[in-house]
C-alpha cells in the first residue's frame, strides 16, 4: 500500500502520503502556537482521566522547579505555567478538585517573592494570558475585557480546500491532550527547558556568565519584580485570595503547602527584602495551620543549578523536586 500511494499523480490530494505528513505538520504548529492553553487543558484532562492525590499551582518557578519523574509513583500534577498569579492558581485548584477522578490529599503552592502584588489580568505586559489561556480555560479573565474571542486555529496555516476545519480542530485537540498527558510535564520532548530560556535562546548559558554580567543581569530582573511593589490593591486582593484559597483547602480535607522555589545569589541580592516578610506575615496570620518552604534558607544550591537569576535547570530542579518530597514525606504506594 506504501509503494502505489507514493506512485498516485501529484494531483491528487487524499491517495497520497503527503496527506498524513502535513497533518502532523498542522498539530505540531497547533501544539506550539498555543503551548501553554493546550499543556493546562491536558493537565485538566489528565486529572479528569486518571487523578492525582498531589497538584501544583504556580509560575514559572514551580513550571521549572518540578520535575513530576521524582514524585513517588509519578503522582503529581503540575498546574503551573510562567506568570501565572494567585488568582489563576486558585482557579486551576477548584477546577481540579471539582472534576478530579481521585481525592487531592496535598496542595503546593508556589509562591515567588513578589506574587502577593501580581495580577496578570492588569499587566501590560502578561494580560494576553488571559483571553487566550485562563478565559478558555475557565470562562473567566479577571479583570481583563476582552474585545473578541480567540480561535485557536486562527494562526495555524493548512490548505482548506484539503482538510475541513472541523477535522483540523478535532485531530489539533486531540493529539495535544494526548501528546501532553504522554509527556506528563511542560517540559519534555514537545518543548525544553533551553528552549524556553531567553538565555539558552541566544546561546548563554548562565554558568558561564562573569560575576558582573550575573550582577547586571539580576540587578535588571530584581528591578522589574520590585516595582510590583506599588500594585497595594492588587496585594490587598491577593490576600483575601490566599485566606480563600485555604479555607477552600480545609474544607476539601486537602493540605496547603506554601513553597519558594531557589533564587540565585544574585537575584536575592537585589529582590525587595520586605516581600519575604510580607509573605510570612500573612501564612503566620492564617486561622488555619499552614506549611511553608522556602528552598533559598537551604544550602546545596549553586550557579550550576540554574538557567538564568531564578529559574532552575534540570539539574537544579531534579534537587528542589527531591527536597519538596522529602519535606512533604509523600509515602510510597
Amino acid at each position: 500500500m506504501q509503494n502505489r500511494m507514493t506512485e498516485v499523480s501529484i494531483d491528487n490530494k487524499f491517495l497520497t502520503d503527503n496527506y498524513f505528513n502535513k497533518l502532523e505538520q498542522i498539530a505540531i504548529q497547533y501544539v506550539h502556537n498555543n503551548y501553554n492553553y493546550c499543556y493546562l487543558k491536558a493537565m485538566h484532562e489528565k486529572n479528569r482521566e486518571i487523578g492525582t492525590s498531589t497538584i501544583v499551582v504556580g509560575s514559572s518557578h514551580a513550571m521549572n522547579g518540578v520535575v513530576e519523574e521524582l514524585f513517588p509513583n509519578e503522582d503529581v500534577i503540575n498546574f503551573s505555567i510562567s506568570s501565572q498569579d494567585l488568582y489563576c492558581d486558585f482557579l486551576h485548584i477548584k477546577k481540579a478538585i471539582r472534576e478530579g477522578k481521585k481525592q487531592i490529599r496535598r496542595c503546593i503552592i508556589n509562591m515567588g517573592y513578589y506574587m502577593l502584588f501580581q495580577d496578570i489580568s492588569l499587566s501590560r505586559q502578561m494580560n494576553y494570558l488571559m483571553p487566550t489561556v485562563y478565559g478558555p480555560l475557565f470562562d473567566d479573565m479577571h479583570h481583563y475585557v476582552a474585545e473578541s474571542s480567540i480561535d485557536f486555529l486562527e494562526k495555524i496555516e493548512y490548505e482548506h480546500s484539503v482538510y475541513s476545519e472541523d477535522l483540523i480542530r478535532k485531530i489539533c485537540q486531540e493529539w495535544s491532550n494526548g501528546a501532553f498527558i504522554e509527556q506528563g510535564s511542560y517540559y519534555g520532548k514537545l518543548l525544553t527547558r533551553e528552549q524556553n530560556n531567553i538565555l539558552s535562546i541566544h546561546g548563554v548559558m548562565w554558568p558561564k556568565k562573569d560575576n558582573e554580567e550575573k550582577n547586571q543581569y539580576a540587578l535588571k530582573r530584581a528591578a522589574d519584580h520590585n516595582k510590583l511593589r506599588k500594585h497595594e490593591l492588587s496585594r490587598l486582593e491577593n490576600d483575601k485570595i490566599v485566606r480563600d484559597m485555604v479555607e477552600f483547602l480545609e474544607k476539601h480535607e486537602i493540605r496547603p503547602i506554601f513553597v519558594i522555589f531557589p533564587f540565585t545569589q544574585w537575584y536575592r541580592k537585589y529582590i525587595d527584602s520586605f516581600y519575604k516578610k510580607d509573605i510570612f506575615e500573612l501564612l503566620n496570620s492564617l486561622p488555619q495551620q499552614v506549611e511553608l518552604l522556602d528552598m533559598n534558607e537551604i544550602d546545596g544550591f549553586n550557579d550550576e543549578d540554574f538557567l538564568d537569576t531564578d529559574h532552575l535547570s534540570l539539574r537544579g530542579a531534579e534537587k528542589a523536586t527531591r527536597l519538596l518530597v522529602e519535606f512533604i514525606k509523600i509515602e510510597q504506594m
